[in-house]
């Protein structure tokens, strides 16, 4: 277990920073859509009113962590108002970017806020929202349901691009620029867990008939990624290129969704355990494999680690009993941020993972903060401390 004592420097500084990244903006004001709460930006400065879809779960994590419930269950409300307002939850609160969404979290943010508040009536409410979302977006027939009762990511100019942009991975040589071709591992673990968050929902809610059929929808789903996106050989799980009709061969810690769903096998996961070792530094994990990347360095590969995929794959291996192994990253993770703060005395959005340093520059200026660092340091000291 580790010491809380031996990172109180970072953690007096991110309590203090919460109010220098916390916005409010009522109505809308050029570019940005107004929310009717407050909410948590990246950073003062280059998101500054921003509030990001899949940030937000990973910002309510540290917020609930931290016993910030009202803004987490207010930002989760600010999305719901978005999705009331213009038929999608956008990547944010942009006019301009009301043709993509993000990789899907909206139940894990109120599973996450729920345990806290238990307001039922609440949870009713946002159960209406992400079955509105699930049906009407993400498995809607063409853009983004297209084989197999699986998913794509798909924006509203079908540019393979853009759609890039929309699995979050902005930008990454997973896709190999044919982001639109394949069915994304990460993309459908998160919309098997919204299948399984809605069937406890409706059994907390006791509508047995919405739970049951939550539950078959699941496991429609889990077959269909167990068939098309696991590879027994390599003891992995990949991402599926229906148009080709074959299985990708790159690793990336999008592979690690399935044990963040619950939807992986105990034998599967034995063998992902295995696998870490191919994304293993010593600052943490490399977002992706060393090789095959693209001439042009992209930001979600290697050796850029991030602190949302640390998360994700940390508590995949936690929901499958691997503590130890669990507790590792956290401390590498954890040692990385402190190092760098120490050097710096900032949190910063991606880290280079093998040089234990900021992470390497992508499309835009590196950026300091940082929103969802700063939430998942929060809580992992919290998971593993005394």
């Amino acid at each position: 277990m580790i010491k809380k004592e031996d990172y109180r420097q970072c953690l007096d500084y991110i309590n203090k920073h919460w109010k220098k990244i916390t916005f409010y903006l009522p109505k809308d004001e050029k570019t940005h859509i107004g929310l009717p709460n407050k909410f948590v930006s990246p950073n003062s400065n280059l998101f500054k009113n921003d509030q990001f879809y899949w940030d937000s779960y990973f910002t309510i994590l540290g917020l609930v962590a931290s016993g910030k419930v009202r803004l987490a269950k207010g930002m989760v409300d600010n999305l719901i108002h978005l999705h009331k307002r213009f038929g999608i939850i956008p990547s944010r609160n942009r006019f301009y970017n009301l043709g993509i969404s993000q990789p899907p979290f909206l139940t894990s943010m109120a599973s996450e806020v729920f345990q806290d508040t238990k307001d039922k009536q609440w949870l009713s409410n946002v159960a209406r929202t992400a079955e509105e979302e699930l049906k009407d977006y993400w498995m809607k027939d063409d853009t983004h349901l297209v084989h197999k009762g699986l998913s794509r990511y798909c924006d509203h100019f079908w540019t393979h691009f853009t759609a890039e942009h929309e699995s979050g991975w902005d930008m990454t040589s997973r896709f190999h620029d044919r982001c639109l071709d394949y069915l994304p591992v990460d993309l459908n673990s998160c919309l098997y867990k919204y299948e399984t968050d809605l069937a406890n929902i409706y059994n907390i809610l006791n509508n047995k008939k919405k739970e049951r059929a939550y539950l078959n929808k699941a496991n429609k789903r889990k077959k269909s990624m167990l068939n098309l996106m696991w590879n027994e050989k390599k003891g992995f799980f990949f991402d599926y290129d229906y148009k080709n009709k074959k299985q990708s061969s790159f690793y990336s810690l999008a592979g690690f969704y399935p044990l963040w769903a619950n939807l992986a096998t105990e034998s599967q996961a034995k063998k992902m355990l295995k696998s870490i070792r191919k994304f293993y530094y010593e600052g943490g994990l490399a977002n992706t494999q060393k090789s095959g990347l693209s001439k042009e360095f992209k930001q979600w590969d290697y050796p850029n680690g991030w602190a949302n995929q640390q998360w994700i794959t940390i508590k995949g291996l936690l929901n499958y009993g691997f503590k130890s192994e669990a507790e590792r990253l956290a401390i590498k993770w954890l040692d990385l941020n402190k190092k760098v703060f120490l050097k710096t005395g900032k949190f910063w959005e991606k880290y280079n993972v093998v040089k234990s340093d900021i992470g390497k520059e992508g499309r835009y200026p590196i950026q300091t903060g940082f929103g969802w660092t700063n939430a998942i340091f929060v809580m992992l000291v919290k998971e593993f401390s005394l």
